[in-house]
């Protein structure tokens, strides 16, 4: 039931902001605020989901990146480790 309430909610975030400009536009004769509205609400909603899969998913750790020379250096290391053991 959690999964529906957070769809239902992603989805009207979505489209209530276009439907509103577009009853604005209506009452003030414009025609520009329910695509603007649109375009939020789409732009809200992306983000609003990637939040939540995120915090669904769990705390993750950073990548921890490794220059080039250090990759090498690792290596060299561990090739001199297993000469010693012979």
């Amino acid at each position: 039931m959690g999964w529906v309430s957070r769809i239902m909610t992603v989805a009207l975030e979505m489209v209530l902001p276009g439907i509103a400009g577009q009853w604005l536009d209506k009452k003030m004769g414009t025609s520009v605020l329910g695509l603007a509205g649109f375009a939020f609400g789409l732009t809200f909603g992306i983000w609003h989901l990637l939040v939540m899969t995120k915090s669904i998913g769990g705390p993750r750790r950073p990548a921890q990146r490794q220059q080039p020379a250090q990759r090498q250096q690792h290596g060299n290391e561990s090739r001199k480790d297993e000469r010693e053991v012979d």
